[in-house]
């Protein structure tokens, strides 16, 4: 979905969030504001957000039409930070390919390599690769749990290596040649999980985005702490949603 949004539209960084709601109540549905990564933006100052439903909440938001007006408080959080020139490995799982949209969009705009890993568990719940493609300018490497689309296995399989029947050229090549390139990743808990593992194993340097229930956004409801590998508590509405792997504790 697009919103007109100007203000957010120019100062969203790839990785901040908006809060999205409707500021109201509904028979059966009490709409706090939902957190959605900043997919996309728009020179004319529009703002994509990519939906899917879960429950009632986000099935009332995916039903606004055209010309309807919602809340958008953003943007927020900290954004992904990336080394002038370094290559860029992107892994991104269900929902959480949403803030690679918008990094892979403004990479290659620069000429910067960057290489795109995306999974699902099957081929009815892919974001359209073509329109992902003129998004962003990169062909996206695809994944399916059950093998129906793209290549058969979890995208985490596709780390570090070029996997058939993707064909890398350019800057794409660049990236997946390179184990040099800054590894980022967003998507479901267990997934991260496996990155951070496979990092570890390999040395690479890891930034993750983290997917948590957030009612405010600002740090106040203090919904969506995660363990910090010091031990502490911490929001990732404001210090996050991107860090870097090793602030986070994560299962051994």
């Amino acid at each position: 979905m697009e919103f007109d949004s100007p203000e957010i539209a120019a100062a969203s960084q790839p990785g901040q969030f908006v809060m999205w709601g409707l500021g109201l109540e509904e028979p059966g549905v009490f709409l706090l504001p939902r957190p959605f990564s900043v997919a996309w933006r728009s020179e004319d100052g529009r703002v994509g957000l990519l939906v899917r439903v879960f429950g009632e909440g986000t099935r009332r938001l995916a039903r606004l039409e055209p010309g309807e007006e919602a809340l958008l408080l953003g943007p927020l959080g900290r954004p992904f930070r990336l080394d002038p020139g370094r290559p860029i490995e992107c892994v991104a799982g269900g929902v959480g390919l949403a803030p690679f949209i918008f990094l892979a969009a403004e990479a290659s705009a620069a000429g910067r390599p960057l290489r795109l890993l995306y999974g699902e568990r099957s081929a009815r719940l892919l974001f359209d690769p073509d329109l992902l493609g003129e998004l962003t300018g990169v062909t996206p490497e695809l994944f399916t749990e059950d093998g129906s689309a793209g290549r058969r296995g979890f995208v985490t399989e596709g780390i570090g290596g070029i996997q058939e029947p993707f064909e890398a050229t350019g800057a794409e090549a660049t990236a997946a040649a390179s184990d040099d390139a800054l590894l980022l990743a967003c998507g479901p808990t267990p997934m991260l999980h496996a990155v951070v593992r496979l990092a570890g194993e390999r040395g690479r340097d890891l930034q993750v985005s983290v997917e948590e229930h957030m009612a405010c956004g600002i740090g106040t409801c203090q919904g969506c702490v995660v363990p910090g590998a010091d031990g502490s508590w911490i929001k990732s509405c404001i210090e996050g949603p991107v860090f870097d792997a090793t602030e986070l504790a994560w299962p051994t």
